[in-house]
């Protein structure tokens, strides 16, 4: 009842806000069309704080949906059955004109020794896809009790997610080698999401996954490992943490068997959005013993009508690790494109 209420005076705030015009209907049209009713409320949530924004009226006068409870569908309105092709972003997605200030022509590794890559040059392509959906339902784990075997350890809600993570790096501009692919990384996951349930701010979930990645080239240059970890999430107003370690799996990491000595054991991302849609975000590695790590900034705009539904997209970062096969190669590099999604 609560969420029809919600819904229904969302709907007549939008209804108020938005101008009469063609692309007002045409909005409200779409929200009403959604069948989920998770979706409805984003929708109708977004259209409102759009109009309420070209009002000049103040944003914060609208309720905010919990960025962590939106991504992992952690509501109490978010527990119906999610079908395969329900794709939700999991990481940014992003097309990027990239720099950096030293490229990596002869990667190595302990293992398959130097390769020679040819003359790269220092501006690439930098374009990253990432997904997840829906295995196994919060309702069959409920179903099967396995929520309510967990819930004296604050344990709310239960999902199994599949998510994949696809990063490529071109070499466009280098017409002299026949602009090469550099670089291309494969991450399939599976993510067991334990929700807490927590409608405030502090511990949202509980993921536990494995996940396995690989860059697919040949041995010289050949790349991968396969870890288990586990990651927590918390939330306050606005910013929210994501706190990640690992364990990498045994035998797994055979072409690069010292990748943690530069990847380390873990990573923290914070992400902040502001009134105004502007989201920052920041990923940082370290391993302490070797005083090596990774550090890359994120900032985007909200959704630029004439890019549709792109937004402008600024990417900085330095360190180990840009890719699977920099892993033990320092740089700094900066980007700039476009993104996609809720990320």
């Amino acid at each position: 009842m609560a969420a029809l209420c919600r819904l229904a005076a969302l709907v007549l705030l939008a209804a108020a806000l938005l101008p009469a015009a063609s692309g007002a209907d045409d909005g409200l049209s779409r929200c009403a069309r959604l069948e989920k009713t998770d979706e409805r409320l984003a929708c109708y949530d977004e259209l409102a704080r759009a109009a309420q924004a070209a009002s000049g009226e103040p944003l914060e006068t609208l309720p905010r949906p919990s960025y962590l409870t939106r991504t992992w569908k952690l509501g109490p309105g978010d527990a119906g059955v999610r079908h395969l092709a329900d794709i939700l972003a999991y990481r940014p997605n992003y097309i990027l004109l990239r720099w950096t200030d030293t490229p990596n022509d002869r990667p190595r590794s302990p293992a398959t020794g130097r390769a020679s890559l040819g003359e790269l040059n220092h501006a690439e392509l930098k374009l990253q896809a990432s997904f997840k959906t829906e295995l196994i339902s919060r309702e069959a784990f409920q179903q099967a009790g396995v929520t309510e075997s967990l819930g004296h350890m604050g344990i709310h809600s239960v999902r199994l997610w599949f998510a994949h993570t696809q990063k490529l790096e071109w070499q466009v501009f280098n017409h002299g080698d026949s602009r090469p692919i550099r670089e291309t990384n494969y991450e399939p996951e599976v993510i067991l999401t334990l929700g807490t349930g927590n409608p405030g701010n502090g511990l949202k979930l509980i993921n536990l996954g494995l996940t396995h990645e690989s860059n697919g080239l040949g041995r010289d240059q050949h790349r991968g490992w396969s870890r288990m970890y586990a990651q927590a999430g918390w939330e306050w107003e606005r910013l929210a943490l994501l706190a990640r370690a690992w364990r990498v799996i045994p035998s797994s990491d055979d072409d690069n068997p010292n990748i943690e000595r530069y990847m380390g054991w873990g990573d923290i991302v914070a992400r902040y959005q502001t009134a105004g849609g502007y989201v920052i975000s920041g990923l940082i590695r370290r391993n302490v013993q070797t005083a090596r790590g990774f550090l890359q900034l994120d900032a985007a705009t909200p959704v630029r009508g004439y890019l549709g539904a792109l937004k402008l997209h600024l990417q900085l970062s330095h360190g180990y690790g840009e890719t699977l096969l920099d892993y033990n190669h320092k740089q700094t590099t900066i980007g700039v494109g476009v993104s996609y999604g809720d990320w």
